[in-house]
């Protein structure tokens, strides 16, 4: 998008005029602009992921009196102006968590897994009925079926491609069967677990501002200790690359013994470490199809399955 559409729109809307207008963030999926350092404009580039760009439209909405998320003042689907979906939102005054976490003492940190705690609380408990009403979707979710299922589609596109050696394949398979009933017990509810401090907000030790709920869905609660527990592990996953130079393993160490504390539900299932595993697996198959090199990634699956070979 350059800046004459920007400036069209503007005028358009009565936004007033374009001073400053700048790219500040890209994802594979969606660009990100800060105008005038007042408004932030989020473009779909991608057209396979409109469904899900609307669905933060949907939640931006639907959580806008409940809980600190954009207010957004323009959404266009027409693709008139703009051959693409976008909304515009005022700008959220307010840093990266990721930004300020290795500035907290631990107290502070503390009180700031409390607020989010609330936040996740609150998102749990809302009804889903227009969720699902809006986007024709199936409220009764079997919860074991769908993560089985995500895994085995992953793992038979990775067998196919031979991504892995077969050892390493039936060494997942073997994980997963002796593994996967865990997951019959669930609380489904609507579930936001996206929820690395990427996408969290904060000024003067507040939360202030929680983004991107593109992948708010009906999950089991306990779906979101995955990206809690990855970043436990993994404290650089979701960091972008200036704000690497301040992780430090010790800094988030404390996280999930915190979300235990203040939100004991999610840690109150069965087996929990299993699923964890269950869930870690899942996400790591789907990213390996996407970065089928990564040596990394497959040390992380190989790990989860106990798998103790020198090679993949």
């Amino acid at each position: 998008m350059d800046k004459k559409i920007v400036e069209q729109i503007f005028i358009q809307h009565n936004l007033g005029k374009v001073k400053s207008f700048k790219k500040i963030g890209i994802g594979f999926t969606n660009e990100v602009y800060s105008v005038n350092d007042e408004f932030i404009l989020k473009v779909c580039e991608d057209e396979d992921n409109e469904e899900k760009f609307e669905r933060e439209v949907f939640f931006y909405d639907f959580f806008k009196d409940k809980i600190p998320v954009p207010k957004i003042i323009l959404y266009d689907n027409s693709k008139k102006i703009y051959d693409k979906f976008f909304m515009i939102y005022p700008k959220i005054q307010g840093d990266n968590l990721y930004s300020k976490w290795h500035l907290m003492s631990n107290s502070e940190r503390k009180n700031i897994i409390k607020q989010l705690c609330d936040i996740l609380r609150k998102i749990n408990k809302s009804s889903y009925e227009k969720f699902v009403k809006r986007f024709k979707l199936n409220s009764s979710v079997n919860w074991h079926d769908k993560i089985l299922s995500q895994i085995q589609n992953s793992l038979k596109k990775i067998e196919e491609k031979k991504i892995i050696s077969p050892e390493f394949i039936q060494t997942i398979k073997n994980f997963v069967e002796a593994n996967h009933n865990v997951l019959t017990e669930q609380k489904i509810a609507l579930v936001y677990w996206d929820a690395h401090f990427d996408n969290i907000l904060v000024k003067e030790n507040k939360i202030v501002g929680i983004l991107d709920f593109e992948r708010t869905e009906l999950s089991s609660i306990d779906f979101i200790l995955d990206i809690i527990k990855r970043m436990v592990d993994y404290p650089k996953k979701y960091m972008s690359e200036e704000f690497e130079k301040f992780a430090k393993k010790k800094d988030y160490s404390q996280l999930l013994i915190w979300f235990q504390e203040f939100y004991p539900e999610l840690f109150e299932f069965k087996n929990l470490d299993k699923r964890l595993d269950l869930y870690a697996l899942e996400h790591d198959l789907d990213t390996l199809l996407g970065w089928p090199n990564s040596n990394e990634v497959k040390q992380m699956i190989a790990k989860t399955v106990n798998y103790s070979s020198p090679t993949f």
